[in-house]
């Protein structure tokens, strides 16, 4: 059975650390600066990745949340992973989640959470001059470019 992803888009009165305090270590419940989530298939693919590298036994975290931190950042290192990727106090955020009831959880905290639907693609693929030809190129550079920020 495939898991129902959720995304969305919010703020927090409690800082980052505060929030990601209340979701349990086996939930995977991830938030990610907005500025550095291209679209919605960028934290897809993420996710698809940190399953697989949990599933090989060669993760570098002990949970799978942190793991798709680090694929979403394009890292092997947390602290640079956070950074670039990694949601910042004060600002909005990306809330990815694996399941509705991990996203559950942490609702209640969220102040005006909607869909996360950024941009077209096709417009920061013009809008930044990218000329790769594949999606997973695309992605990625658009990705790239948005840390880069």
């Amino acid at each position: 059975m495939e898991a129902e992803h959720v995304m969305v888009l919010a703020s927090s009165k409690l800082s980052v650390n505060d929030l990601l305090a209340k979701i349990p270590i086996e939930d995977c419940v991830q938030l990610f600066d907005e500025r550095a989530i291209a679209c919605k298939e960028q934290l897809e693919f993420a996710y698809l990745n940190a399953v697989k590298i949990q599933q090989r036994g060669e993760s570098k975290t002990k949970s799978l949340a942190m793991e798709l931190l680090l694929c979403a950042a394009m890292s092997s290192q947390i602290g640079d992973a956070i950074k670039k990727a990694g949601a910042k106090t004060g600002k909005m955020f990306v809330v990815f989640s694996d399941s509705k009831q991990a996203y559950a959880k942490l609702e209640k905290f969220l102040v005006d959470p909607v869909e996360f639907n950024p941009k077209e693609v096709k417009e920061r693929i013009v809008k930044l001059g990218i000329k790769s030809g594949n999606v997973e190129d695309l992605i990625q550079e658009i990705a790239l470019h948005a840390m880069e920020r």
